[in-house]
């Protein structure tokens, strides 16, 4: 292999910035659970870098989703980011992995990144299965219009 086709090697790290120990597993699952136990939940965002470049996967969410959801905030994730020496405001790209709004709240955190979206996930976020409360409830208005 010479060297203009040496493939990049990556650093993965997850950043914890948020912990929920009341959750249920109905609240973490679409359907009901007769027998409802405790679920609690970590919720982070991931770093991805070289030498060269930084990625980010998700952005999390932010104070006023946390006091909205009862879910606790360690840190923001910015916060976090700026724990492995990243600064959110000089991130470019940010890979969305899916619009919900614990992985696309924050946005305002990266201003100068460029987001990577699936078109479908867009498509579904803001298309006609907004129109049900069920599809609704893992998504914020306010994020999805922020990613338009």
């Amino acid at each position: 292999m010479t060297k203009s086709e040496e493939r990049e090697v990556f650093e993965i790290y997850a950043v914890k910035y948020a912990h929920n120990a009341n959750r249920t597993r109905n609240g973490n699952m679409l359907y009901m659970d007769e027998h409802d136990v405790p679920m609690p939940l970590d919720y982070f965002v991931w770093v991805i870098r070289n030498e060269k470049r930084t990625y980010i996967v998700d952005t999390g969410f932010g104070e006023v989703a946390s006091k909205k959801r009862a879910t606790p905030l360690l840190r923001t994730p910015a916060e976090g980011l700026a724990l492995m020496g990243v600064d959110s405001a000089e991130v470019e790209n940010v890979i969305i992995s899916h619009m919900h709004y614990d992985h696309a709240g924050g946005v305002a955190d990266f201003p100068k990144a460029t987001f990577i979206l699936q078109d479908t996930e867009m498509s579904y976020a803001t298309g006609r299965c907004m129109c049900f409360p069920a599809t609704q409830r893992p998504f914020e208005v306010d994020d999805v219009c922020e990613l338009v």
